[in-house]
């Protein structure tokens, strides 16, 4: 029996370490299992991390190239000589290149991504027309009209907009591109002028010679009377002669601003001409009377040469004196300076002549230099029309700045003459001279 036992525990144990193994090889293929699994796991992870890499590779270099794109763009709004402004379908700014700052007076950078209404929408006349464009979906072609920028500055401008749409018809703004045309029409008003001066010219230059030779027969005759007569007649003879030449003059300053003028070009000294000019104010001064007009001449140390018709600046210069002088009735003091000023990399002398007189309104600014334009009772508003032409005949520009009761400043900028250096510099008394 003992023997039987023994035997059947030791079959249970054989049967249980059997099981053991059974257990043991199923533990190790699952173990296998497992580890082959982790293997491809692996193998797959580096998969996916090359596929990764590849895709952040060509994910980057798509970012490159948009910003390259990008600054490429921006570039070409940059370099456009036409005004951009785009907004979104809120009217949020989102491309604004710098000339559109430039003409609109605000700085680019400030207004992007920000409402155009708020940041615009002090511009008279400029926002609403993008914004109806935007509300009504129609592009606008090529519209001419006038904004005004901080109630003071008027601007023509030319406006083109257009309606943007996605690949899929969506509307996602609207793009404004506009062009200053304030110059142009300037030039316009100019062409004009110059097209009215034309036909007053040649009115001018067919009645010239039937005007002058009575007036000049009328002169001659009362020169003749001057000689015999006295007294009140004497008088009224030199009332026909002084009358007489006055309208000559006139007739002189009217054919002068009308008809082409051939100047005489050569290089002059621009301080001579200023001198010889004030030579003749003082005359002017003394024949009405001696005021209290003090003159400050201040000539740069630079080069005082200019290619020039003498005579005609000298005529121009002489006009601006005296109109200071007559703008100053209870004295004053006026400054004439000379000075080098580079414009766009062009040399050029500037002349100044500053006044304390009774200044110009801002209206009377305006037509300052338009013929027949005057404020005086006796006057003709022919001396600053010529005195325009002139400086324009010599390439040169001419301005005005002025405060109503507190003065003048005119200033003329010419053409300079680079090779030659003269310098001058010298403060004197309008009174001192007139007396000496």
């Amino acid at each position: 029996m003992k023997n039987l036992q023994s035997y059947k525990e030791k079959i249970k144990q054989f049967n249980n370490i059997k099981e053991l193994l059974t257990i043991f090889d199923s533990f190790n293929n699952y173990a296998q299992k497992l580890e082959n699994s982790y293997e491809q796991l692996l193998n797959r992870v580096k998969e996916i991390d090359q596929k990764m890499a590849y895709t952040n590779e060509c994910l980057n270099k798509k970012v490159h190239e948009l910003d390259n794109l990008t600054r490429f763009l921006n570039s070409v709004l940059g370099s456009m000589h036409s005004s951009v402004v785009a907004v979104d379908t809120e009217g949020k700014i989102v491309t604004f290149n710098n000339l559109a700052g430039k003409t609109l007076g605000v700085d680019s950078e400030t207004v992007l991504g920000k409402d155009i209404r708020t940041v615009l929408g002090s511009i008279g006349g400029f926002v609403d027309l993008l914004l109806e464009a935007l509300s009504k979906r129609k592009n606008v072609k090529n519209m001419e009209r006038i904004i005004e920028i901080d109630d003071r500055e008027i601007k023509h401008i030319e406006s083109s907009i257009s309606v943007l749409k996605d690949e899929n018809g969506t509307i996602t703004g609207a793009v404004e591109i506009f062009h200053d045309l304030s110059e142009i029409c300037e030039l316009k008003g100019r062409l004009n002028s110059a097209n009215d001066l034309i036909s007053v010219g040649t009115m001018a230059a067919s009645i010239a010679h039937e005007i002058r030779n009575p007036l000049n027969g009328i002169e001659g005759f009362a020169c003749l009377l001057e000689r015999d007569l006295e007294g009140d007649s004497l008088r009224l003879v030199k009332h026909i002669i002084k009358g007489t030449k006055n309208i000559n003059k006139i007739v002189t300053d009217l054919l002068f601003v009308a008809r082409p003028i051939k100047l005489n070009m050569r290089r002059y000294e621009l301080s001579k001409i200023i001198d010889k000019a004030l030579l003749f104010a003082y005359q002017e001064l003394g024949q009405k009377g001696s005021r209290d007009i003090q003159v400050v001449n201040d000539y740069d140390n630079c080069d005082d040469f200019v290619l020039c018709d003498p005579d005609r600046l000298q005529q121009a210069f002489l006009n601006i004196m005296l109109n200071a002088i007559q703008s100053m009735p209870r004295g004053g003091q006026i400054k004439i300076f000379t000075k080098k000023n580079n414009n766009h990399n062009i040399p050029k002398i500037q002349i100044g002549f500053v006044d304390t007189g009774n200044g110009i309104n801002d209206s009377t600014i305006e037509k300052i230099f338009e013929p027949f334009f005057t404020t005086k009772d006796d006057g003709t508003g022919l001396g600053l029309a010529i005195v325009r032409k002139i400086i324009e005949l010599h390439e040169g520009s001419i301005n005005i700045v002025s405060e109503f009761k507190k003065g003048t400043e005119i200033i003329v900028n010419l053409p300079a003459d680079q090779y030659t250096t003269l310098s001058a510099s010298r403060e004197t008394s309008f009174l001192n001279k007139v007396m000496a």
